[in-house]
C-alpha cells in the first residue's frame, strides 16, 4: 500500500490539471458540508459552554392527556422534586421575563430579566466576577430585593464602574440593590441580562401558579430517561394529592438543546444539511464521471498490470487510493474555506434583530472535526469506488491489441448518464427551495403596499403588569395610552399617531369565538379569528380604509359599548349573505364567553400573517376594550421618522420616568428583525443551489464531450457517407437532452415535496409551495444552461472535417 501511495502521488502530480480540477470540485463539496455541520453542530449538539454542560437538562410539565402540551412548576412542586430525586446533582428553577431598569439621572433600560433560585449559579459553577453571587438567604420570604447585573449591562449602562456594587436601583418600580456583576458572554439560561432571587411569595407559593421551569445537572453515566423515571413517580404522587391542580400533569426531562431550539429552528438547520448534501452528491457524481473518463485513456496501463499478475482487488486498491488522496487533499482545501464560511454566518448572526444565544459558538470541535475526516475519505471512496470496480474489469485479450478501441462500453456511457441524470435532479430541488425562499424574501417587502412603511416611526412600550406593579389592572394601562397619544399626535412633524398590539404584517393573536344566532355546537371546531388589539387612530395611520360603516371613536371599547372593526374577508366567511355591520360575535377565552361585541365598521384587508396562508380572518378591537402591556407605538411623520426618537422617549418619561422605549425604528426595519431568517438562509439555500448547479453544468459538459470524442471516428465515417453539419449536431445534442430532461422531470417530483415541507413549516411568506413563477423559472434556466454546455461540444463536433476525423486513431 505504501507503493501504491506513492505511485499516487507521483500520478496526481503528473496529471496536475486533472488532479486540480477532481480537488477543487471535493474541495467546495466538503468545505459548505463541513460548514453547515459546524453550524448545525453549535446549534443542536454541542453542550452548553459550562461545566458539566453536557449533562445539563431542563424539567417541565406536560399533560398526559395531550402529548404535546408544555406547562411550567409550581414553586412548591419544585421544592418536592429538589428533595425527592435520586438521578440530579442539582436542581434548580427559574422564570423569566422582562425588567425595566430606572434611577435618578440615568435613563430608564429594558432588559432580558429571570428570577433564579440561590443555587443556579453554584450548579452552573459560574461566580461574578465583582461583588458576590445570591445566597440562600436572599431566597427566603420578605428578604431584601437584590440584582445581579450582566456584563453588558455593567459596560454599556454604568461604563465599567466598580462603585456599581450597593447602588439601589428600581426593577420594574421596586428597589433592589445590585450585589454583583456576571463574567463577559454569560447570559444563562437563553439571553438574560438582569437577574433576581426567586424569593418566595404569596402569589408564587400558589400551585395553580406554574410558571417555573427546572434546569439540572444529571449525575454522570444516567440518561435522560432514567431522570425521566425517577421524576414520574414523585410527579404522580403530586397529582394524587393536589387533584385540583396536578390532576393529570406529569414532569418531562428534555435537553437544554431541545427546549431551546424549537422544532422549526431544529428543521431549518436540518434542512441546511440536507441541501449540502445534495451538493456533496453531486460533487461526487461529478467526480465519478472524471474518473470513468480517465480510466478510457488509462485501460492499457491497467491492462499490463493485469498481465503482469495484479489481482483484481489490488487494481481496485490502487485506484481507491489515488481517488481518497485527492479527496483528502481537497478536504484540507475545503477546510479552509469552511473555517471563512463559519466566521461569516457568525457574523451575519450577530445582528441585534437575530438575537442568537450566548451558548450557541460557531467554532469547530472534535465532533466537526471528526465529520470533516470521515467525509473526506467518505467523498472519496464514493467518487472512486464504482470507476475503480470498472475499471478493474480487463479484458485481456482485446485490451491488449494494438489498434483496440478505447471509446468504452456501452453500459459505460448508460453509468455516466445515470450520474448526470442524478446531478440535474438534486440541482432542481436545491434550486426549487433556494427559489421559493428568496421569493418569499422580495413578497415579504412587497406585502401591504399602501402602508406608507418609509414614513412611520415604531417603537416598544413594555408595561410592567405583575401583580403589585403600576400598571397590574387595565385601567391604568388604558389611562396612559389616553394620556400619551394626544402628545405624541402634537410633536412636530407628526401628522398621526396610534398605539397597537402587532404592527401592520407581524402576526396577531388567535381566538375562539361565536357568531350570535349560531352557538357552537363542537367547542373543538369552533371559528377562529386573528386579533389585533389597538386605539381609535391606527387604521388612518397606516392608510387602511373603512369600506363600509365607521371607524373607532374614543368612547368605543367600554363597558356596554363593546365594539369591533372587520376585515372584508372576515365578512364574507362569517356573514356571506347579509351585511355584517350591526351583527355581534363574542370571543371564546379558556372555555368561558366574553361580552357580546358590534361589528361597527369593516375596512379592507390586510395580510397580519405572512407566514400562515391559511390564517383566520382578522378583526380589529379597541385598546380601551382590552388593554395591553405590551405596546407598540407607531407614529406616521411627513419627515425622517428616525428623528423622533428622542422626542418620543422624552413624552413618553414625562409621563412615567420608569418607562423606557424598546425596539425604536422605522416600519420596515422593524419587520425586517422578524425576517431577518429569509434575508440569511435564503442567501445561503441560493449560494448551495448556484454550486450545485455549475457542478451539474460542468457535469454534462464533460460528459458529452467524452462522449462526442470517444464517437469521433463514427463522426468521420458518417460525414464521408453525406451526413450534414446539422445532422451531425442533433445527433451528439440528442443524448445530452435527453440525460438533462429526464433529470430534469425527477428533480421536479422531488422539489414539489421539498417546497410543500418548507411551507408546512412557516418558512415561505404568501407564496405557495407549487409557486408556477418559481418552478418555471428553474426550468427554463436549467434547460438553457444544460442545452448551451451540451452545444459547445456538440458544435465542435459538427466541424469536425472527415478526413481529420478518421485519421483521430
Amino acid at each position: 500500500m505504501f507503493n501504491d501511495l506513492r505511485f499516487a502521488f507521483r500520478m496526481i502530480a503528473t496529471h496536475r490539471w486533472f488532479s486540480a480540477a477532481v480537488i477543487a470540485t471535493l474541495a467546495f463539496g466538503i468545505g459548505i458540508n463541513t460548514t453547515v455541520f459546524t453550524l448545525v453542530n453549535a446549534v443542536l449538539f454541542k453542550p452548553v459552554p459550562i461545566p458539566g454542560g453536557e449533562r445539563l437538562v431542563t424539567v417541565i410539565n406536560q399533560n398526559l392527556t395531550r402529548a404535546d402540551s408544555r406547562d411550567g412548576i409550581s414553586h412548591p412542586d419544585f421544592r418536592e422534586y429538589k428533595a425527592q430525586n435520586h438521578t440530579f446533582e442539582e436542581l434548580e428553577a427559574a422564570t423569566n421575563g422582562q425588567a425595566i431598569l430606572s434611577e435618578r439621572n440615568n435613563p430608564p433600560g429594558r432588559f432580558a430579566f429571570a428570577r433564579i433560585s440561590s443555587g443556579m449559579f453554584g450548579m452552573v459553577h459560574t461566580p461574578p466576577i465583582l461583588g458576590r453571587g445570591f445566597s440562600p438567604a436572599d431566597d427566603k420570604p420578605g428578604a431584601e430585593p437584590v440584582i445581579l447585573l450582566g456584563y453588558g449591562v455593567w459596560q454599556g449602562r454604568y461604563a465599567g464602574a466598580l462603585d456599581v456594587i450597593g447602588r439601589v436601583v428600581r426593577v420594574n418600580g421596586t428597589p433592589a440593590t445590585i450585589v454583583g456583576v456576571m463574567p463577559e458572554g454569560f447570559k444563562f439560561p437563553n439571553v438574560e441580562e438582569v437577574w433576581m432571587p426567586l424569593a418566595p411569595t404569596e402569589e408564587l407559593e400558589k400551585r395553580s401558579n406554574r410558571g417555573l421551569q427546572l434546569f439540572g445537572i444529571l449525575k454522570p453515566r444516567t440518561s435522560i430517561g432514567a431522570a425521566g423515571r425517577d421524576l414520574a413517580p414523585i410527579g404522580s404522587r403530586l397529582a394524587a394529592a393536589h387533584p385540583d391542580t396536578n390532576k393529570e400533569l406529569s414532569p418531562l426531562v428534555r435537553t437544554f438543546h431541545d427546549t431551546y431550539n424549537g422544532d422549526q429552528i431544529r428543521l431549518l438547520f436540518l434542512l441546511m444539511l440536507g441541501a449540502v448534501g445534495f451538493v456533496l452528491l453531486i460533487a461526487c457524481a461529478n467526480v465519478a464521471n472524471m474518473m470513468l473518463s480517465r480510466a478510457l485513456t488509462r485501460s492499457r496501463e491497467i491492462s499490463m498490470r493485469a498481465a503482469l499478475g495484479a489481482s483484481r482487488w489490488q487494481l481496485v486498491r490502487q485506484l481507491l487510493i489515488e481517488s481518497v488522496l485527492l479527496s483528502c487533499i481537497g478536504g484540507l482545501l475545503g477546510l479552509c474555506l469552511s473555517t471563512i464560511g463559519v466566521h461569516a454566518f457568525d457574523v451575519a448572526t450577530r445582528a441585534p434583530e437575530i438575537g442568537k444565544p450566548y451558548w450557541v459558538l460557531f467554532t469547530m470541535d472534535y465532533r466537526a472535526f471528526g465529520y470533516f475526516a470521515g467525509l473526506s475519505v467518505l467523498s472519496g471512496v464514493v467518487a472512486g469506488l464504482v470507476p475503480a470496480w470498472r475499471s478493474s474489469r480487463v479484458d485481456l485479450n482485446t485490451a491488449l491489441k494494438d489498434g483496440a478501441p478505447s471509446g468504452g462500453s456501452r453500459s459505460g456511457g448508460r453509468l455516466t448518464g445515470a450520474l448526470v441524470v442524478l446531478q440535474f435532479a438534486l440541482t432542481v430541488v436545491l434550486l426549487a427551495g433556494a427559489g421559493m425562499m428568496v421569493r418569499s424574501f422580495f413578497a415579504a417587502g412587497s406585502l401591504n403596499s399602501f402602508v406608507p412603511a418609509e414614513h412611520l416611526f415604531t417603537a416598544r412600550l413594555q408595561l410592567p403588569e405583575a401583580k403589585g406593579e403600576r400598571y397590574a389592572d387595565g385601567e391604568t394601562k388604558g389611562q396612559l395610552l389616553r394620556d400619551l397619544m394626544p402628545q405624541l399626535a402634537a410633536l412636530p412633524g407628526v401628522t398621526r399617531a396610534a398605539a397597537v398590539s402587532f404592527l401592520p404584517g407581524a402576526g396577531s393573536n388567535r381566538r375562539d369565538l361565536e357568531i350570535e344566532d349560531r352557538p357552537n355546537t363542537d367547542p373543538k371546531r369552533a371559528p377562529h379569528a386573528s386579533v389585533v388589539v389597538q386605539t381609535p387612530d391606527y387604521l388612518p395611520t397606516i392608510g387602511l380604509p373603512v369600506l363600509l360603516g365607521r371607524g373607532f371613536e374614543e368612547t368605543d371599547g367600554g363597558k356596554g359599548k363593546e365594539a369591533a372593526v372587520v376585515t372584508r374577508s372576515f365578512a364574507a366567511q362569517y356573514w356571506p349573505q347579509a351585511l355584517a355591520v350591526g351583527k355581534r360575535f363574542r370571543f371564546i377565552q379558556e372555555g368561558k364567553p366574553g361580552e357580546w361585541m358590534t361589528v361597527i365598521g369593516i375596512s379592507a384587508d390586510i395580510v397580519q400573517n405572512p407566514q400562515e396562508p391559511d390564517a383566520p380572518p382578522l378583526v380589529f378591537i379597541t385598546h380601551r376594550q382590552e388593554p395591553w402591556g405590551w405596546i407598540a407605538l407607531l407614529l406616521r411623520t411627513s419627515g425622517d421618522p428616525t428623528a423622533l426618537a428622542g422626542a418620543v422617549r422624552a413624552t413618553v418619561q414625562k409621563l412615567d420616568a420608569d418607562l423606557p422605549l424598546a425596539e425604536v425604528a422605522t416600519l420596515p426595519a422593524a419587520l425586517d428583525r422578524q425576517r431577518w431568517f429569509l434575508r440569511v438562509f435564503g442567501s445561503l439555500f441560493l449560494s448551495f443551489a448556484a454550486i450545485g448547479l455549475l457542478m451539474a453544468s460542468v457535469g454534462i459538459y464533460a460528459v458529452v464531450a467524452q462522449a462526442t470524442a470517444r464517437r469521433t471516428r463514427e463522426i468521420g465515417i458518417r460525414m464521408a457517407l453525406g451526413a450534414t453539419a446539422s445532422g451531425i449536431l442533433r445527433l451528439v445534442l440528442a443524448r445530452g437532452l435527453a440525460q438533462l430532461l429526464l433529470g430534469l422531470g425527477l428533480g421536479l417530483i422531488g422539489a414539489f415535496s421539498a417546497t410543500r415541507v418548507l411551507a408546512q413549516n412557516g418558512f415561505l411568506f404568501q407564496i405557495s409551495p407549487n409557486d408556477p413563477l418559481v418552478f418555471v423559472a428553474i426550468t427554463g434556466l436549467l434547460i438553457a444552461i444544460g442545452a448551451f454546455a451540451c452545444w459547445l461540444p456538440a458544435r465542435r463536433a459538427a466541424a469536425l472535417h472527415p478526413v481529420e476525423a478518421l485519421r483521430c486513431e
